[in-house]
């Protein structure tokens, strides 16, 4: 039962540490940026354990104690920040020399050679390991030793990049690498790990990543070894042309980075690079500029020469996609403000077309008025021509009846030679009588068209000089005058021949009524011309 168990736990083990690399790329990433969001937290965690270690080496008295506070605190400083690494590893140097111990002596001595080595300080970590003495060591200092000469020798080779000397580093970091594995126990950790990293320099790609895969499954890996291995096998599948495989494993590193608060680094940098070339240029940008970050607080003068190579080429082909963004955003402001300008001017014209339709649609209405009006008037006097047509011709008749009369009594009287009696037929009291009958036959016919027009003229006078009584039913000779004015005779001398009056007395008449009424002279004959007739109503 408990063989079973150590199974199904090594299972579980090996599926944690390939969940990252069974993820999809853009999952993957999103974790990562996730990490990057929160990173803060991790490096908390590492200074919270640094102010620990720094409290204790307050606390102790004896060099020997002191010794191992500082060395503790330098294995804490050694990948996260350079300048205090390099103070604690003199400090170990100086206690060590204190204590007069060879191996702590070579242990602070390769401190320092660790920091000068990270920080890109090749020629002065040859001269400080040159001068590293390990007789009579014990293993560990030994095994570190060798660790250290053959990362020195493969670090400078992957900073030189040229040939032949590249190929010389590499065959003696390749000798101190061999020297060190007879050091190591076969399969152990730190075996698998020399043995995988002299296969990469060597460009043993395949070897070297079943090496790595081997370490990547044990369990006692630790976040800064996993991180480091991680980013070799990036690399190496970048090398082979695999930039899935490698950009997973570079995300991978880069996570184990973030979570171990590493500054000393490179997955970060390799990653933005790829991702570069896939054209995620904000997503490079922003992990290029993390590893400046990182570069910059550790110190690390050669990880800031390569970030700084790829910078800007990333800044430039960002700049380059800001700037079509910006002519694309122009132009289409251009587009927006042109459009806001032709609508402003197809609003202002429409505008003035709808104020010219509106006047016109105003005169429209104003000339139909005129022209109802005008009807109203053309058919008031149709009817008022019509009413008098018929009136005329009543006249007519019966004048030509009595004048047929008259001229048969004159026959009569003349003929009879009765001259006397002919005389006294022609009274001017009958003349009077014919013209009085010719105004009440006027005033019957007017007020046929105008019934209204007595009440309608008193309304334009005070109470008292209102007419009353006979008044009701025929026309006063005032009211005759704008009788014949209502049906548009408004010449005087037309006006006065029709009443048997001089045109004086006709205009003394509207004088004095005019100024009876209770309206001013100028407009009493306009509301005269309101009086509405029975064609109006």
């Amino acid at each position: 039962m408990r063989k079973e168990l150590v199974i199904i736990f090594l299972l579980i083990a090996g599926c944690l540490n390939s969940s990252a690399s069974s993820l999809p790329l853009d999952k993957m990433l999103a974790q990562l940026d996730d990490f990057l969001e929160h990173k803060d937290q991790y490096v908390e965690q590492k200074e919270k354990k640094i102010a620990e270690w720094r409290q204790q080496l307050g606390e102790v008295v004896s060099n020997e104690r002191r010794y191992e506070a500082c060395i503790h605190l330098f294995n804490e400083y050694k990948s996260y920040k350079y300048d205090s690494a390099y103070v604690y590893a003199n400090k170990c140097l100086s206690l060590a020399q204190s204590l007069d111990n060879r191996g702590y002596v070579a242990e602070a001595k390769g401190g320092i050679v660790f920091c000068l080595l990270s920080s890109g300080l090749f020629k002065e970590a040859f001269d400080v390991i040159s001068k590293i003495d390990i007789t009579d060591v014990p293993l560990s200092v030994q095994v570190s030793y060798y660790s250290l000469y053959s990362r020195l020798y493969y670090d400078i080779a992957d900073y030189n990049h040229e040939a032949p000397f590249q190929n010389e580093y590499v065959q003696k970091g390749s000798v101190y690498t061999d020297s060190l594995l007879v050091l190591l126990p076969k399969q152990s950790l730190k075996w698998w790990y020399a043995i995988g990293q002299k296969q990469m320099k060597e460009r043993h790609y395949d070897a070297s990543i079943h090496s790595f895969s081997t370490l990547l499954q044990r369990t006692d890996v630790d976040m800064h070894m996993e991180a480091i291995i991680s980013s070799s096998m990036g690399w190496m599948y970048y090398e082979r042309g695999d930039m899935d495989r490698a950009m997973t494993f570079l995300i991978r590193a880069a996570i184990s980075d973030i979570r171990s608060a590493t500054k000393e680094t490179t997955a970060l940098r390799v990653l933005a690079g790829l991702l570069y070339e896939h054209g995620d240029i904000n997503r490079a940008n922003n992990y290029i500029r993390l590893a400046l970050e990182d570069a910059n607080f550790y110190n690390a003068r050669h990880r800031k020469i390569e970030v700084g190579s790829i910078l800007p080429i990333i800044e430039q082909d960002r700049f380059n996609i800001v700037q079509k963004q910006r002519n694309v955003l122009i132009g289409f402001v251009s587009l927006v403000s042109l459009l806001f300008i032709l609508l402003l001017i197809a609003t202002l014209v429409i505008y003035k077309q709808v104020k010219k339709l509106r006047s016109a649609r105003r005169i429209i209405e104003e000339r139909n008025l005129q022209l109802q009006q005008t009807n109203d008037l053309l058919s008031e006097a149709n009817n008022i021509k019509d009413e008098y047509i018929g009136y005329s011709f009543y006249l007519n008749s019966e004048y030509i009846d009595k004048m047929e009369s008259v001229y048969k009594m004159i026959g009569r009287k003349i003929a009879a030679r009765q001259y006397d009696d002919l005389r006294i037929s022609f009274k001017e009291s009958d003349l009077n009588k014919e013209r009085d009958n010719m105004y009440a036959s006027f005033d019957e016919t007017f007020l046929k068209l105008f019934p209204g027009f007595i009440s309608s003229y008193n309304k334009l006078f005070p109470v008292e000089e209102r007419l009353k009584g006979d008044h009701e039913r025929s026309l006063t000779p005032e009211m005759r005058i704008f009788a014949l004015i209502r049906l548009g005779i408004c010449e005087t001398e037309r006006i006065a021949k029709f009443l048997n009056y001089s045109v004086h007395t006709i205009n003394t008449y509207k004088t004095r009524v005019k100024n009876k009424s209770l309206v001013s002279n100028e407009q009493f004959e306009a509301k005269i011309m309101e009086i509405a007739s029975v064609m109006s109503k």
